[in-house]
């Protein structure tokens, strides 16, 4: 998946990060709190830890750790293929970062719809039905994008539900 944008405004909001986790490679995503898509990007597993540091600092345009934290909101990660080792490593990386866990059942299928929406065919493409159609690219920093949506959904459920 090629990278959204060059530069983000990074403002005063706060992000979340996105992580959809695998054995072979890793999509990671910068969602903001409204679910809007910032920067996605699919990383080799082998070099998570580095990648991912290297993707936040450029990304959020701050020159260390301490800037990152006051950017980043929070961590949301799926609980599929290799979620408890990605955990630990975001663990090494973000020390006292909240680490959240989402079901990712069915996130790749949504993870291609929103790769359509982003992406709709062109030309003679637009007549073969889109389930019969395979992006040309990895969807793992989209399944990272769907990842943080659920999360938001499932806090705000909760917000709603306290205020009742």
């Amino acid at each position: 998946m090629k990278e959204s944008g060059n530069q983000l405004d990074t403002n005063n909001e706060k992000y979340y990060l996105g992580i959809d986790p695998g054995r072979d490679k890793t999509g990671v995503a910068l969602v903001t709190a409204s679910g809007e898509l910032l920067a996605v990007q699919v990383i080799r597993t082998r070099s998570f830890t580095d990648a991912l540091q290297k993707f936040l600092l450029e990304k959020l345009q701050v020159a260390n750790f301490w800037g990152l934290r006051k950017k980043l909101q929070a961590v949301v990660i799926g609980n599929g293929t290799n979620s408890e080792t990605h955990k630990q490593w975001v663990a090494r990386a973000l020390p006292g970062f909240t680490v959240y866990e989402v079901d990712e059942t069915r996130s790749t299928e949504e993870a291609r719809d929103l790769y359509w929406e982003l992406f709709p065919p062109k030309g003679w493409r637009k007549l073969i039905p889109l389930g019969l159609q395979v992006p040309p690219e990895p969807l793992d920093g989209l399944a990272a994008v769907v990842q943080v949506r659920r999360f938001l959904h499932q806090e705000n459920s909760i917000e709603m539900k306290k205020s009742l």
